[in-house]
């Protein structure tokens, strides 16, 4: 929908033609559209409303137009074909101009016109309000191609309807409209509806700006407005009294009247009829005000005005109009307000600032030794300020503990914002010196305990202090605020107890030489209580044999006996064989007294000198096989090596000898 220039709003097929006039449908098929004022009628005032309309120009066209009154809207569009557009609305009053038949809803034959309601078209529904009389006197068609004038009159006081057609009165209904048909609510859109649907024509309402004639007209006094009376079929008029009047003839002539007036108007409506109205001049008393005032707002404040129970209207800045309002942005404000038709102007300004804020950039706390710079974001930039000591530089070096404020003002408020600079001194951090760890033990180590300092271990741990049971590095960064740092590391290294091997009881050959190592390299070894070292030469020793070992962490021992004898070595071998499994003499194992005994090795061979078996184990026996299978009767050789100690020297020999085997 769009409104045109006349404040009229069109819809569907409707479309402005200029010169006041709507076209509703076109002539063609299932048109529909509708035309609304665009300010509500009021129906607890009279009306007397005065227009044309055009139903085409052939008689065996449809569907007519429809005068609508209802609360829809001014988008509303009802159904096409024989709803004429008005089928649909509810609440709603409808002055049907009906040119086509449908005798299903109760239409006569010729053209006519009907009141209902409701968006109802049909005369036999109880919807109908008054029933259908023809449009012309004649019952003649009016799809005639020429404007018809219709005239709708309202007094509200008896609750009187009328409806003229052609200058000719067509209804006179009385009804409650606000009560009976709009549940009460007095104000009502107001407009045309038309459609066509199977047949068709060109459907027109013509409409003027004044449709609506004003009949009291207020004026500021001193000030002069012009009167208005209705269109006069030959533009003569006659005003009276002629007080404060520029022209009596005139349809609309000025007053300048200062005290309430009554004139009447003189004129030939468009039905060539004297007509004799009413007009009333009404006097409003001029006034000053001075409402808006010069205003400062601060950190998003509103201005409040509200003007709701003092001024008729009102207008700001040329576009709104709401009497209570909430400023916020700065700027020129302009006012105008109304009682009446008085006025008065006021000018005023309103400027917006926020209180200051400061904002410190920088690092509070430094540490020992360091310094520290602050700068200041202050804002709005307007604001003035300073540091305690009375400058205005936007940042300042520290670098000692310091108690400061910073001010900043301007006219919104005065601020202070106090700070601390503080600079961190950490304890002297010394968790001790390299050492040693027994095996089981446990140190603690304690760094200095401060409720403000931090501790991170490199193992985890965030206490001050750290009981250690392994050997290893160990290191701690102590902090304050997550800004300075200590750092300390200590060295731990691991000492286990002494361990010595246990050494089994040694029978040793007089003059026999042993070396007995005991290695620990956790400890230093003594033997017998009189000889360090990991090794002790054995010779002619005899008896309990006491070693100890012992460190910073502990002492171990161990003990053996050495028995000390006489040493030879001597073999026995047998000569023959009886491989006849009596169980007797049945297999070659040597008997060797040898008590150090330190290598041997026994072969046996044949006549021709091939070896038959070999052993390094004395106790090992031949069992007269070769190959798995038994030798043949006979005589073999047997060859023995060996090595062992005899009174306390090594020696080496070798024997032969001959065996003879029999099965």
């Amino acid at each position: 929908a769009q409104a045109n220039a006349q404040s009229y709003f069109v819809n569907g097929n409707a479309k402005a033609l200029g010169g006041s006039c709507y076209q509703l449908t076109s002539n063609s098929n299932f048109q529909l559209g509708s035309v609304w004022y665009a300010d509500q009628l009021d129906l607890s005032k009279p009306f007397d409303l005065e227009f044309e309309l055009n139903f085409g120009a052939s008689d065996y066209g449809a569907d007519g137009i429809v005068f609508v009154m209802q609360t829809v809207g001014n988008r509303a569009l009802g159904q096409s074909g024989g709803g004429l557009g008005f089928e649909g609305f509810s609440p709603s009053l409808g002055v049907e101009f009906d040119d086509y038949y449908n005798a299903n809803i109760g239409d006569p034959t010729y053209d006519h016109i009907a009141i209902l309601k409701n968006g109802s078209v049909n005369h036999n529904s109880t919807n109908s309000i008054a029933s259908p009389v023809p449009a012309l006197f004649s019952s003649g068609n009016i799809e005639d191609g020429a404007n018809h004038i219709v005239r709708i009159i309202w007094d509200p006081i008896f609750k009187r309807f009328e409806v003229w057609f052609d200058c000719v009165l067509r209804h006179r209904i009385t009804l409650d409209l606000v009560d009976e048909i709009f549940n009460g609510q007095s104000k009502v859109f107001w407009g045309f509806t038309a459609a066509t649907g199977g047949s068709t024509n060109t459907q027109i309402a013509c409409l003027k700006d004044d449709i609506i004639v004003q009949d009291t007209f207020p004026i500021c006094k001193g000030d002069t407005i012009p009167l208005n009376a209705r269109e006069s079929i030959n533009q003569s008029y006659s005003w009276s009294p002629a007080d404060f009047l520029d022209n009596t003839t005139i349809r609309t002539p000025r007053c300048n009247s200062i005290v309430p007036m009554t004139y009447y108007v003189e004129y030939k409506d468009r039905c060539n009829k004297t007509i004799r109205d009413t007009v009333h001049v009404v006097i409003d008393q001029p006034f000053t005000m001075d409402e808006g005032q010069d205003t400062l707002l601060c950190d998003n404040e509103a201005y409040f005005i509200n003007l709701n129970e003092k001024y008729d209207s009102v207008l700001w800045n040329n576009t709104l109009s709401a009497k209570a309002v909430a400023w916020r942005t700065q700027g020129k404000y302009t006012l105008r307000v109304w009682k009446g038709v008085c006025y008065d102007d006021d000018t005023f300004n309103i400027r917006v600032d926020n209180s200051p804020t400061i904002e410190i950039i920088g690092d509070s706390l430094f540490c020992e030794g360091d310094e520290t710079e602050l700068s200041l974001i202050v804002n709005p930039v307007s604001a003035s300020f300073q540091w305690q000591d009375g400058s205005d530089v936007l940042s300042k070096i520290f670098n000692e503990t310091t108690d400061l404020s910073i001010r900043a003002t301007n006219e919104c408020a005065d601020i202070e914002v106090p700070f601390a600079v503080r600079e961190i001194v950490l304890p002297n951090l010394e968790i001790g010196t390299d050492s040693t760890l027994c095996e089981g033990d446990s140190i603690i180590l304690r760094a200095p305990q401060q409720p403000n300092l931090d501790y991170l271990w490199n193992n985890g741990e965030t206490g001050a202090n750290l009981t250690i049971n392994e050997p290893g590095s160990y290191s701690i960064v102590m902090s304050e605020a997550d800004s300075c740092f200590a750092y300390d590391t200590i060295q731990f290294e691991g000492i286990p107890f002494p361990n010595l091997s246990d050494i089994d009881d040694i029978v040793l050959c007089k003059n026999e030489e042993l070396l007995l190592t005991n290695a620990d390299s956790y400890g230093e070894v003594i033997w017998n209580s009189k000889i360090k070292g990991d090794s002790y030469l054995l010779k002619n020793v005899e008896g309990l044999v006491e070693v100890k070992s012992s460190n910073q962490c502990g002492i171990d021992s161990i003990d053996f006996n050495i028995d000390l004898i006489d040493c030879f070595c001597t073999l026995y071998l047998p000569n023959a064989l009886t491989v006849n499994n009596d169980g007797l003499n049945e297999t070659l194992n040597p008997i060797f007294d040898c008590p150090k005994l330190i290598t041997f090795k026994l072969e046996v061979y044949n006549k021709w000198g091939e070896r038959l078996w070999e052993t390094t184990d004395q106790n090992s026996e031949w069992d007269a096989t070769f190959k798995g299978k038994p030798v043949q009767d006979g005589v073999y050789f047997w060859v023995a090596q060996w090595s062992g100690i005899e009174n306390g020297l090594q020696q080496r020999s070798t024997d032969k000898g001959i065996l003879h085997v029999f099965h």
